[in-house]
């Protein structure tokens, strides 16, 4: 799909239906994209504090928190080995294998465009001020001056011990995928939201997350582009290992004059991303309270009879979620014909449908844009087939017989196909998207995006930590397979696929970058 001119409709939500058959497919990517830019920002002759690298546990001191929260998060923790393969056929060429350095959570193509900057207050050997987080040298680098945590989490009452902002580089991603890299960019901030939920509260942290934030304010405290770089998350997080609270309620609203500069600038999507510049800008400029949900949107339509009622969960260990963190690594090679386990597949549903602290749907509460369908291949003493999960129950999806076989022959990609057939559990996060596109405006396509990202990686933390593989698909989010799931006819759309079993060992494939 070519872009043309950009969408003018100034109407609510007219950016993103516009936006929408860009971000439902990837189309024809280019073959050689040429240069990729670095998946880092370097930030030249600015202050730096190191960060420790060993892990903290509980209730240690401040910098060790940090140092842990960010490794875990946005760190270079990994180094892969990956062979390439032919994007139309999935097979091995004959070229030798590339190294690349890898973060903790899984990107789209390993573009990794999230980045973090920190705003704390003053402590011992870390003056008050905003950082970027530079994941190569696990350090922070100081951007602007100042005790700005108020500033970035307006109405919080006492600042926060840490307001960690997760920015995107728009580029970064679109120079493979072009305009469907706006659509992976949201997912990925929902991964890193769960990253981030799992590591701090291991580690003793309240967290809460804030969607709704007013994009334009945090652009400039930041020094950003909004074109090349914006915000898409906030966090919030309390820590007892924290030092005590910076200045009171009288501190100077003024903005220091300093700005963060970034030693590369992102390349600005105007002009080159038509479609994702206008819903990115109209979800700049829309109101924050505009997109609180006030009424349910549709859900998927379960088949008439009893719901299953699931098994309690397996057990995932004292460290819960944090303990798949190390162990997290995307099935490259397929999965073995190893059935689940009730047990295991109530604990990943459970975890992907858990709650969160924030202000999109009010606090600790189910997702408010997400629900999720499975399709169950082999778990023991459940039914191959269709369904839809909540709060602990599976309820049969009104579909057809053969309604897998017919997702299968509607997936492009072979290794996506491949993946699908193996797995022995699909889990698809799916949203009235065009109905809350309507209700709330363009900036519900990003929030819908998020939470399907955050559900997927709570659900592949605990995979790991049972033992088990997962690999998020996002093109098995297709037209055929909302139609073999009955989606249309409920209003719902997927948004993403994640496929969990037991991985196939071998070497590492993938696509040339």
């Amino acid at each position: 799909m070519s872009p043309s001119a950009p969408p003018t409709d100034p109407a609510p939500g007219a950016a993103a239906r516009a936006y929408l058959p860009y971000g439902r497919h990837p189309g024809p990517l280019p073959q050689s994209p040429g240069p990729l830019p670095p998946a880092h920002l370097v930030h030249a002759d600015r202050p730096t504090v190191p960060l420790p690298w060993e892990p903290a546990d509980g209730a240690h001191d401040w910098p060790a928190v940090l140092g842990t929260l960010m490794r875990e998060l946005l760190g270079r923790t990994r180094a892969n080995w990956m062979y390439p393969v032919d994007p139309a056929t999935g097979t091995a060429l004959a070229a030798p294998p590339g190294q690349g350095d890898c973060r903790p959570a899984p990107s789209g193509g390993a573009r990794y465009p999230i980045e973090a900057y920190l705003a704390l207050g003053a402590a011992p050997g870390l003056p008050a001020a905003v950082y970027h987080y530079d994941g190569v040298g696990h350090r922070l680098v100081a951007v602007r001056p100042g005790d700005h945590r108020r500033a970035l989490a307006p109405g919080t009452g006492e600042a926060p011990d840490l307001v960690l902002v997760l920015t995107t580089v728009f580029w970064r991603s679109a120079v493979k995928y072009r305009e469907f890299g706006y659509r992976l960019q949201q997912q990925e901030t929902g991964v890193l939201l769960a990253q981030a939920q799992a590591v701090a509260e291991a580690l003793g942290a309240a967290v809460g997350v804030r969607l709704r934030q007013d994009d334009r304010p945090v652009d400039a405290l930041l020094g950003l582009d909004p074109y090349g770089q914006s915000v898409t998350a906030v966090l919030t997080l309390r820590h007892p290992a924290a030092p005590a609270a910076g200045p009171g309620p009288g501190e100077p609203p003024s903005l220091p004059s300093v700005a963060a500069v970034p030693e590369t600038p992102p390349t600005s999507i105007l002009g080159l991303l038509p479609y994702t510049a206008a819903v990115h800008g109209a979800s700049l400029t829309e109101r924050p309270d505009a997109v609180q949900p006030a009424r349910p949107l549709p859900a998927p339509v379960s088949a008439p009879g009893a719901a299953i009622r699931l098994p309690d969960a397996a057990p995932l260990g004292s460290a819960g979620l944090r303990a798949g963190v190390a162990r997290r690594a995307s099935a490259s090679n397929g999965f073995l014909p190893v059935p689940m386990d009730r047990r295991a597949l109530a604990a990943l549903l459970g975890a992907a449908a858990a709650g969160y602290p924030g202000d999109l749907a009010g606090v600790a509460t189910a997702p408010a844009a997400v629900a999720l369908c499975c399709v169950v291949r082999d778990v023991t003493g459940l039914a191959a087939g269709c369904y839809a999960y909540r709060d602990g129950e599976l309820a049969p999806l009104p579909v057809p017989p053969g309604a897998p076989g017919r997702i299968a022959a509607g997936l492009a990609a072979p290794p996506t196909r491949l993946d699908y057939l193996e797995a022995p559990l699909t889990v698809l996060p799916v949203a009235a998207l065009e109905a809350g596109i309507d209700a709330y405006g363009d900036r519900w396509y990003r929030l819908a995006h998020i939470e399907a990202g955050l559900a997927l990686q709570r659900a592949a933390l605990a995979a790991a930590a049972l033992g088990l593989s997962a690999r998020i698909r996002s093109d098995a989010s297709c037209a055929a397979t909302d139609e073999a799931l009955g989606l249309p006819t409920a209003g719902l759309t997927s948004l993403s696929a994640l496929h969990i079993g037991t991985p196939r060992p071998g070497p590492t494939l993938g696509f040339p970058v």
